[in-house]
């Protein structure tokens, strides 16, 4: 190593190498912070968590400096911070993996425990490039244990759930309802087959194969064509206005139904389709609004989402519904409701009602969002998950041969060259072009 040495964050308090200079814009995006043993985590309410996702990006950096320097503190480090990791695994279904959990890491906004098929993907792709190093063979077991967690179906706290035509989708952020987050599926998709590829991996090609037709099934469902964009993914939370006519009503519980997926109660708090009555029923006095908040899924198109209220009426009169929305604001990630739809109108009676009243995805295209620049780096904003989606479809394209792929690859790469045109985008503080970190340092 150089005499002089930089260090980004306070890798050298607890004895780790300098990570690359080049790189310093991204690690102070992400707050690296090293704790006693080595592992990175970042700090919240003044406490030091370990960030799941931060050891592979770690790991990646000190091996790539070991390939390019010989210097083996650079190896030794990669494996301490990567034996750090391991300790912190937990095995579920069979399965290794690193959970995100409110008590232990304290980096996620969910308010259950998950792993993530992208954070697991990350594993196997640096671990691999670990075993190619001399001196790592303890890594094969844990590997495999990873490898197996992308098995694990969402029923059973994993991260595996199918499509209707069979494929296999990898969540990103497992829940009881479809997620779909498109980068960490095409991510992990492409790690799968990276890894498949390096070691003639039969369970990784199948598991690539199986995710490759599941993206096929739904890929047209992320296309954005109004801001010649890309979807983040096909979950959102939707805002419904429910307004009492004629009668006072208390709303008792809820519920989305995903035909094909499955029906989601919003009663309890920390459930997928909201948070309705985790405070007792709510009471909407005549003449007067609630807003609720429902998770609703495009994974159902063409076929609409469903609410289902339970409503107690003290006479006869309707409950009028309307759900929020807002033309695309690209700095923020989740739909800010700007005005409302009317979706219906429905008669309630004296006493108890059941209530099924059908969501259009005409009124809810913006459920799934777009892709945004709401990440800030170098003091520009930057949409960095359009070009993922655009990169990773470009491989699996390559691999596959897939005709529908190459088509959504070729589509959302030409996309940017629209950015500059479009009203939505004429803001100072976006980057229009493609962030590139070697002009960024």
């Amino acid at each position: 190593m150089n005499d002089e040495k930089i260090y980004i964050t306070n890798e050298a308090e607890v004895g780790l190498p300098p990570l690359q200079l080049a790189r310093k814009a991204v690690w102070d995006y992400y707050r690296i912070e090293f704790l006693p043993s080595g592992y990175p985590g970042r700090r919240t309410d003044d406490v030091l968590y370990a960030h799941p996702i931060y050891g592979p990006y770690v790991i990646a950096d000190y091996v790539a400096q070991y390939r390019s320097t010989g210097d083996q503190a650079y190896l030794d480090a990669a494996c301490r911070v990567a034996d750090a990791a391991v300790a912190q695994m937990t095995e579920i279904g069979g399965g290794l993996a690193f959970v995100y959990s409110p008590e232990s890491t304290r980096v996620s906004s969910r308010m259950r425990p998950f792993y993530s098929g992208l954070t697991q993907a990350r594993y196997v792709d640096v671990f691999t490039k670990l075993l190619a190093q001399p001196g790592t063979d303890r890594f094969h077991e844990p590997l495999a244990k990873i490898l197996d967690s992308f098995l694990v179906s969402t029923e059973e706290g994993g991260v595996a759930r199918f499509t209707k035509g069979g494929g296999l989708i990898i969540e990103e952020y497992p829940g009881e309802a479809p997620d779909c987050t498109l980068n960490g599926w095409t991510t992990a998709t492409v790690i799968l087959r990276d890894y498949a590829r390096a070691n003639d991996d039969e369970q990784a090609w199948d598991l690539f194969r199986q995710s490759v037709k599941g993206i096929e099934d739904l890929i047209s469902l992320f296309d954005a064509p109004d801001y010649a964009s890309s979807r983040y993914k096909l979950s959102g939370r939707a805002t419904f206005k429910l307004t009492a006519l004629d009668t006072d009503l208390e709303l008792t519980a809820a519920a989305v139904e995903m035909p094909g997926s499955g029906t989601y109660a919003g009663s309890r708090a920390g459930d997928a389709a909201g948070e309705v009555v985790k405070d007792g029923p709510k009471r909407i006095g005549s003449g007067r609004s609630v807003s609720v908040n429902l998770l609703l899924s495009r994974v159902t198109w063409p076929a609409p989402n469903r609410i289902h209220l339970s409503v107690r009426a003290d006479g006869a009169g309707t409950l009028r519904t309307e759900i929020g929305d807002a033309v695309y604001e690209p700095l923020t990630s989740v739909l800010p409701v700007r005005f409302h739809h009317h979706i219906a109108d429905v008669e309630v009676v004296d006493g108890d009602n059941e209530l099924d009243i059908e969501v259009p995805w005409v009124h809810a295209e913006h459920v799934a969002y777009p892709t945004n620049f709401g990440k800030k780096i170098a003091g520009r904003q930057v949409n960095q998950y359009h070009w993922i989606h655009v990169d990773t479809l470009a491989k699996i394209a390559e691999e596959t041969g897939s005709d529908i792929l190459r088509y959504y690859r070729d589509r959302w790469a030409k996309g940017p060259s629209r950015w500059a045109d479009l009203p939505g985008y004429q803001d100072e503080r976006i980057m229009l072009e493609r962030f590139d970190p070697k002009k960024h340092k």
